[in-house]
């Protein structure tokens, strides 16, 4: 017991609490995050991708005990990436595997400041998970330190972490899932009644072809998101750890205040 507590004590004075009290990560938080990244881009396929994609991801968090199949398999590409933006995570759009050089990219994948930033508020949002999930990564794989090119220590302590969701991660995760649902509500009616109108009134013609009212609500949904995107992403906000599966209570009604 004495050995474990000694060595816990010698792996704390090497990570340091990992978190600023502004709630942003560390240096040295910010240094194995970025040595996942490159673990993940390099050694996960498909490896050919410049940045890391939502299979990689899956596959990573699979790999160190999680399962977030449902947020990087399940849903789509497009609200993935709108997740993505919402929270100001970096990111790149890449092609899809059988794209044929016609179609735009659309497979969001994280650059490396990208997936710090997603990580970094994955720990504030549950650090009871994804703790563990960065516990089993630096225990299993060889994660290097950019900074000295040598692989970080095996022990990371929990004690390294805070011990409990942040209470204004939560609020404003909730907050957000409540203002897309409510718009994604509202553009699948306005597009309901668009179409509810074109069925009864003649469309008037735009210039190079198409309907006026066509490229305008085209252009609109592009602005800021499709209503499909919104309620993809509003799924997420509003349980973004997955708790509900299975039975079990999600993240925002077990912690909120």
């Amino acid at each position: 017991m004495e050995d474990q507590d000694a060595q816990t004590r010698e792996a704390m004075d090497y990570w340091g609490y990992m978190f600023e009290e502004n709630k942003c990560g560390t240096k040295k938080l910010n240094q194995l995050l970025s040595g996942i990244w490159d673990h993940i881009s390099k050694n996960i396929d498909p490896a050919e991708y410049q940045d890391v994609n939502p299979t990689q991801l899956a596959a990573f968090y699979r790999a160190v005990g999680g399962d977030y199949d449902a947020l990087f398999v399940e849903t789509p590409p497009t609200s993935i990436a709108f997740i993505y933006k919402s929270i100001g995570c970096l990111h790149s759009l890449q092609p899809a595997p059988d794209d044929d050089g016609y179609g735009a990219p659309q497979i969001p994948a994280l650059k490396k400041k990208g997936y710090i930033t997603w990580q970094t508020i994955q720990l504030l949002l549950g650090p009871e998970e994804h703790v563990p999930f960065l516990q089993n990564a630096v225990d299993k794989f060889d994660i290097i330190d950019p900074e000295t090119n040598r692989p970080f220590p095996k022990l990371l302590p929990r004690e390294a972490f805070p011990d409990h969701p942040d209470p204004s991660m939560i609020e404003w995760y909730e907050d957000v899932a409540n203002k897309l649902r409510a718009e994604a509500e509202q553009q699948g009616n306005e597009r309901r009644n668009r179409t509810n109108v074109g069925t009864t009134s003649p469309t008037a013609e735009a210039p190079n072809g198409g309907s006026a009212h066509h490229r305008r609500n085209s252009s609109e949904e592009s602005k800021d998101g499709s209503a499909d995107e919104r309620t993809g992403a509003a799924e997420y906000f509003r349980n973004p750890l997955y708790r509900n599966r299975e039975g079990r209570p999600t993240v925002v009604h077990r912690y909120s205040k």
